[in-house]
């Protein structure tokens, strides 16, 4: 976390062009040069196309000058050498043909860099997409449970799209560049007092302009972004919540929440527009007034050596040249307006740490034990959640967890299967610490129910396999009869090829948590986790899928995380929690002798349970 803020911090003072050559240019560096030299032989080409008014115009005006020069000697020798006559309309279309055909070849490199550009941007674009969705993916659980669904929906998707933009415009940037140059060279050669003070005058208004609209730019980048994430938030909430919007009638709401964000990005979308348009517009006025000055010059003062013909080309360059400047101004208030999706770039890959993967294997699986574990969640270290537990869970026995709301019952789940790691303590596999197990190995021996089902938008026969190709259609059946689902499936016209919804919309509670217990056990799992798994359950489905698990108990380790207590009696051990302690530890006889809290818990459950009032 403090690396992080450091980072932004860092990122804040940097130059958007160090950062481009961090993020875009540096892991690049082949496909750059080549662009980069595309783009060089584009702005020569511009150059020689420019260049040519200057002989051609010449020739039309002052043949005794033009037969001086070094071009029209060229293609005066060229037609001589091909037996052509050598009169001046014919040197005159000559130096047409040259011209054009420079500029049909300029623009021919023009369309390939920018071809190779877009190219590039879109593979880099494609590939950062799967770089950061593969990030989160590794990514410790608790940074994402933090950052929150829309937030890293966010993260994904817009640093690849503002990747692609940017290599865009970096490209355009870049082209700008170097066009400018190769003008400025070309100027330089026509006139060198005129070219200084176009120099002069352009450079002071880019870095004027720079000054002025870098920061704008990235604040309102930044302001963008920050919008963009919050409207993210409304949106998934309302589409994930969406029986609790109707229900509660809180579509006008979610609406207006919706509306008040989007008018708030309007102001700096708008500036934006301001900021990229305003260098075009300066940049216009300032070479008409050039040009005019130019013009009088010319004109009035022909002793400083400005001649018509080269007036003409000078002019040409500086009409090349302003677009060239205003485009490099537009690019650079666009980079700034990405700025804050490269630094995501950088946060992501760089600093989002991955989830520790020790390299131990495990055989079959005999015995969890957590010793003096303890555990806090970070956004609240003043709060423990559980404090110095001691616990032993056996193969073939199965182990209830109960106890009131907050007691810390699914964190012991979350602890068991790596989510989370101990503030201190211990859990140990088999005799080896967890952290130094390879987890994606030790997840695959652990089948998991969580309280909340999640089903992904596909077939049952998907959520229930999830598209494991060794699993046979007899796997899936037999899962399915243990979660006392088959008989369901048997009714429905596709059977289970029925795809399910959104999140399971298609299915009712208890349903889904059927289909996410079959997944549990479809590859008997050695060991068996349900936290509050079977709640939406009526309590004769419930009974049956316990027998039915208790079944499956001899070759595996069962832990119940339950809140209703007639569905543990049956376990070998119950483990009492209150405020993160085990206060009890018994069979359901024996913690009803004791009259502790078990002992009160169940009452409450069962008074409860019999639908009498308290």
């Amino acid at each position: 976390m403090l690396n992080l803020t450091r980072h932004k911090l860092f990122a804040a003072k940097e130059g958007i062009f160090s950062l481009c050559w961090r993020v875009i240019i540096r892991p690049h560096c082949w496909q750059a040069l080549m662009i980069a030299l595309l783009m060089v032989a584009g702005a020569l080409l511009e150059m020689f196309t420019v260049a040519m008014a200057v002989p051609l115009l010449d020739a039309v005006t002052t043949p005794a000058k033009a037969d001086a020069g070094r071009v029209v000697t060229l293609i005066q020798n060229m037609l001589a050498y091909m037996g052509l006559p050598t009169s001046t309309n014919i040197v005159v279309l000559s130096l047409i043909v040259v011209a054009s055909a420079l500029y049909l070849a300029r623009s021919g490199f023009s369309v390939l860099h920018q071809y190779l550009i877009a190219a590039v941007a879109h593979r880099l674009g494609r590939r950062m997409r799967f770089m950061l969705f593969e990030r989160f993916l590794h990514a410790r659980y608790e940074d994402l449970v933090k950052k929150g669904r829309a937030g890293i929906l966010q993260d994904m998707t817009s640093p690849a799209n503002s990747l692609f933009v940017s290599l865009l415009m970096l490209g355009a940037l870049f082209t700008g560049i170097v066009n400018a140059a190769m003008l400025f060279a070309l100027m330089f050669y026509l006139s060198s007092w005129a070219t200084l003070a176009v120099g002069f005058l352009t450079i002071g208004g880019v870095q004027g302009l720079r000054r002025l609209l870098d920061a704008r730019a990235a604040k309102c980048g930044r302001i963008i972004y920050a919008l963009d994430t919050d409207l993210g938030k409304v949106e998934v909430d309302s589409v994930d919540g969406l029986k609790v919007v109707k229900t509660s009638g809180l579509e006008e709401s979610m609406v207006q929440r919706q509306q008040s964000i989007l008018a708030a990005v309007t102001r700096p979308a708008l500036q934006l527009v301001l900021l990229r348009s305003a260098p075009g517009v300066i940049n216009e006025v300032v070479a008409s007034l050039i040009v005019l000055g130019l013009s009088v010059v010319t004109s009035l003062y022909p002793w400083m050596g400005m001649r018509f013909s080269t007036m003409i080309a000078f002019l040409v360059a500086i009409r090349r040249l302003s677009p060239a400047i205003a485009g490099v101004n537009s690019a650079i208030v666009d980079l700034n307006r990405s700025r804050r999706s490269l630094e995501v770039i950088e946060e992501v890959l760089e600093l989002t740490p991955l989830e520790e993967q020790g390299q131990r294997s495990l055989s079959n699986v005999e015995e969890i034990r957590l010793t003096d574990v303890s555990f806090y969640y970070a956004a609240r270290p003043d709060n423990w959640v559980l404090r110095d537990l001691d616990l032993v869970m056996k193969r073939g026995v199965t182990t209830a967890v109960v106890g009131p709301t907050g007691a810390g019952k699914s964190t012991i789940a979350n602890l068991i299967m790596g989510l989370f790691r101990p503030c201190s303590g211990t859990i140990v596999i088999n005799g080896n610490d967890l952290r130094e197990i390879n987890l994606k190995a030790w997840r695959s021996r652990v089948g998991y129910v969580p309280q909340d089902p999640f089903l992904f938008n596909t077939s049952l026969r998907e959520n229930i396999a999830l598209w494991d190709p060794t699993v046979c259609q007899a796997d899936i059946e037999w899962a399915a009869g243990v979660a006392q689902l088959h008989e369901f499936v048997l009714t429905l016209p596709e059977g289970y090829d029925t795809v399910v919804g959104d999140r399971g919309l298609r299915l009712s509670g208890g349903q889904c948590q059927r289909v996410v217990i079959a997944r549990a056990i479809l590859r008997r799992p050695e060991v068996l986790v349900f936290d509050e798994a079977t709640s939406a359950l009526d309590n004769l489905t419930e009974r049956a899928v316990y027998e039915a698990i208790q079944a499956l108990r001899k070759d595996a380790i069962v832990i119940v995380v339950a809140h209703r207590l007639s569905t543990v009696r049956d376990a070998d051990q119950i483990v009492v929690l209150q405020s993160g302690k085990i206060v009890e530890v018994g069979t359901h006889e024996s913690l009803m002798e004791e009259g502790g809290v078990y002992s009160m818990l169940y009452g409450v459950d069962t008074y409860e349970g019999q639908g009498a009032v308290p």
